[in-house]
């Protein structure tokens, strides 16, 4: 399981870098770190509903060095593996040690913790940090 679900990360960092500009590629080089969620809906949810719940979140967390990579992705069509997440997002992380930590320690973000549980089923989804091999 852990295999296809590092095969399916694997695949959206290539999506994600492949579909940046040749000048934002170079600035990826300067980050800290990458996150990358793969996040189920729950029953009755809606893209659009992550939608509105990202767009109150990016705002606070962007503060704290957590910064889109990529638009949102909605899957489309699953290729292989033991997962289906129905979204995925690509994020640059500024301080591996400390965003995390920063973001949830903010009382603005942390208002917003019922809503992203009442979207997104946090027990299937999956995060990962990340950083470049050296």
């Amino acid at each position: 399981m852990y295999k296809s679900i590092l095969r399916t990360c694997a695949m959206v960092m290539v999506m994600a870098v492949t579909s940046l500009s040749l000048g934002t590629t170079g600035a990826l080089a300067d980050t800290k770190g990458y996150f990358i969620d793969l996040l189920y809906l729950q029953d009755g949810k809606t893209e659009q509903d992550a939608k509105r719940y990202f767009d109150k979140v990016v705002p606070i967390i962007a503060k704290h060095g957590l910064r889109r990579v990529t638009p949102g992705f909605k899957v489309t069509m699953k290729m292989s593996g033991d997962i289906s997440p129905n979204l995925i997002n690509v994020w640059s992380v500024g301080d591996l040690q400390n965003t995390m930590n920063d973001i949830f320690s903010d009382p603005k973000y942390l208002q917003h913790v019922p809503l992203r549980n009442s979207i997104f089923d946090m027990k299937r989804s999956h995060m990962f940090m990340m950083k470049a091999m050296q």
